[in-house]
């Protein structure tokens, strides 16, 4: 990755863009946060992307809707490049995770913090790629095409829009000179690694029988799932592959011998030999009868590939590293993630992929999620200045 050095007072004229700006940028957040966009609300999430393709038009940027169906409609923000260069991505997402309705503390502030839904993960980060975006083309830094990829289903794994979504994510990133996910941030980290994910479903069938009169004619599927619940778990490996039974739901009374039931695994691993080791294992367990009587099925309900370190990719956190320690913004470190994120499928292309670079904050994924405000211009110049060295 060939980058050139920034001078001092070409930094602090990027800087300075982004500390006028931030103000309007906060509140362009808070309007984000307002329109509350969960996964699978088409509306809710159509609705956002409206209102970020007139902001960002206002801003001279060209938005393009990539509708889907079931997720709602992608955007892409970008404006062209004065030279022949690869573009640079930022990646973002427009899902949240919880119901309309679910925050008591709906923009509130306190403790240097801002709380609402999507407000760190991932309605910050649109406003930190945005920021810096921005002030790049206001500071004259005009020679790399920049955009901006919003997709609408990141939370649910992209099963809604499915492989097109994932088509989407690639065909908009594979031939950039670096793709920078947007995802929640955590002040000091920046993520060079992913794991993966498979969600998966075991439909158990027994036989149905009066609990106290038939019970050995029954053939309980409850049991059968306990027993691959433990087969599956005790394969856990924290550092390799992890196997989560994080639902089960069967039986139809106290007094019957449980026909049916179903157990919801979430499998997490960090290379494609994992995943391939861990599909193994699930369709062993599944297979296999326990309770002599037993049936069962597997149904994938979503997956996720790794994002796997890089050379490319730890060049580009190399580069960011020495960005935020240079203008002292921040001291970063890399990080191996448990969680899946679209930067995934842009490192799959052999872009080189950073994640983790949004607005930094805590408790994304519950009712307290909130964002740290003061990260909102840190973050912007961060990546400003980091992409203002690949020019």
């Amino acid at each position: 990755m060939t980058t050139n050095n920034l001078s001092e007072a070409a930094a602090g004229s990027l800087f300075r863009c982004i500390d006028r700006a931030e103000p309007e940028f906060y509140g362009f957040l808070k309007q984000m946060v307002s329109i509350e966009s969960c996964s699978g609300d088409t509306e809710g999430i159509d609705r956002l992307g409206d209102s970020i393709a007139d902001f960002a038009r206002r801003k001279g940027f060209t938005p393009v809707r990539h509708p889907f169906p079931l997720a709602g409609n992608g955007l892409v923000l970008s404006s062209p490049g004065t030279e022949e260069k690869k573009p640079l991505c930022f990646i973002a997402h427009l899902d949240t995770v919880h119901a309309k309705g679910s925050f008591a503390r709906m923009l509130e502030e306190a403790d240097g913090c801002l709380y609402g839904p999507g407000v760190v993960d991932c309605k910050g980060g649109i406003a930190v790629a945005l920021l810096a975006m921005t002030a790049l083309r206001q500071a004259g830094f005009t020679g790399r095409p920049l955009k901006l990829v919003l997709t609408p289903d990141e939370e649910v794994s992209t099963c809604l829009s499915g492989e097109e979504g994932i088509a989407f994510i690639q065909s908009e990133t594979k031939d950039c000179a670096a793709a920078i996910t947007c995802e929640c941030g955590t002040n000091g980290e920046a993520v060079v690694q992913r794991k993966g994910i498979l969600k998966a479903d075991i439909t158990i069938a027994g036989k149905a029988a009066h609990a106290g009169m038939h019970y050995d004619r029954g053939v309980s599927a409850v049991r059968e799932a306990a027993r691959k619940i433990l087969a599956l778990e005790n394969r856990s490996h924290i550092g390799r592959i992890t196997y989560n039974c994080g639902l089960i739901q069967g039986g139809t009374t106290y007094n019957v011998v449980p026909e049916h039931c179903r157990i919801g695994v979430d499998i997490r691993f960090g290379t494609s030999s994992e995943q391939k080791e861990a599909m193994r294992v699930l369709e062993e367990v599944a297979g296999q009868s326990y309770v002599p009587g037993t049936t069962s099925q597997i149904r994938l309900y979503g997956r996720r590939p790794p994002m796997e370190k890089t050379d490319g990719g730890m060049e580009l956190f190399e580069l960011i590293r020495r960005t935020g320690e240079r203008y002292g913004l921040e001291e970063l470190s890399p990080l191996l993630n448990g969680g899946g994120s679209d930067a995934a499928y842009s490192a799959q292309t052999g872009t080189p992929s950073i994640c983790g670079m949004g607005i930094t904050g805590r408790d994304w994924h519950t009712t307290e999620e909130r964002a740290e405000i003061a990260s909102l211009a840190r973050r912007a110049k961060l990546l400003a200045a980091t992409a203002a060295q690949m020019e």
